[in-house]
């Protein structure tokens, strides 16, 4: 009995070993997701050493995106290597962007305001979900998904879906984009999952 018992504990501890999930952890920002298993991450190495040499105040952080051009990518998750890989990669990208000293119905104005760009970029661009409110992390936050054609270098042309979030922290947001295939590559489980993981603030 002591054997099995013991056996089973081994057992079970193995399995926590072979699913247990790495978290991308951004402390200056404040900002916490769990990685995607066997994805391939490609983070913003130089930019998150400096930060943690940085005088970190909510004036400097802010001064640091505007300084970006207005955004700054944390990091990034690739299911397939883009180098070797030909077709749709299904994609995460975190990004920091400046939001300004607004409320949050200003905020979500704006953000629908600019997602009318997207038909500049894309002219079969249509929503299948329009700008809703959500909350993540506990912060009223707004999400909204599309899907368009997407051309390659060589022709080939890509169906792709894009759902993107948008959660407004102090003067700025993060805009987390996941990009994945309607038809092929569907991610759509995986991602619903890994938005439940988004923690949000030193408390979280």
């Amino acid at each position: 009995m002591r054997k099995t018992i013991l056996l089973l504990f081994i057992i079970l501890n193995s399995l926590n070993l072979m699913y247990a999930q790495k978290q991308f952890e951004n402390k200056q920002y404040e900002f916490k997701i769990q990685e995607p298993n066997n994805w391939i991450e490609a983070s913003n190495k130089e930019l998150i050493k400096n930060l943690e040499k940085f005088d970190v105040t909510e004036e400097n952080l802010t001064k640091l995106i505007s300084d970006n051009k207005g955004s700054i990518l944390l990091t990034s998750f690739y299911k397939y290597n883009p180098k070797t890989h030909t077709g749709i990669i299904p994609t995460i990208q975190v990004n920091v962007r400046t939001k300004g000293n607004i409320d949050f119905t200003q905020f979500k104005n704006s953000m629908t305001e600019s997602t009318k760009s997207f038909k500049t970029y894309f002219e079969d661009f249509e929503f299948i979900k329009n700008v809703t409110e959500i909350e993540i992390s506990g912060i009223k936050s707004i999400c909204f998904i599309g899907k368009f054609t997407m051309k390659t270098q060589d022709g080939q042309e890509l169906k792709v879906r894009s759902r993107t979030y948008a959660i407004p922290y102090k003067n700025y947001f993060f805009q987390v984009n996941f990009t994945d295939g309607p038809l092929d590559e569907d991610c759509t489980a995986e991602f619903d999952g890994l938005v439940k993981t988004i923690k949000v603030g030193s408390k979280n």
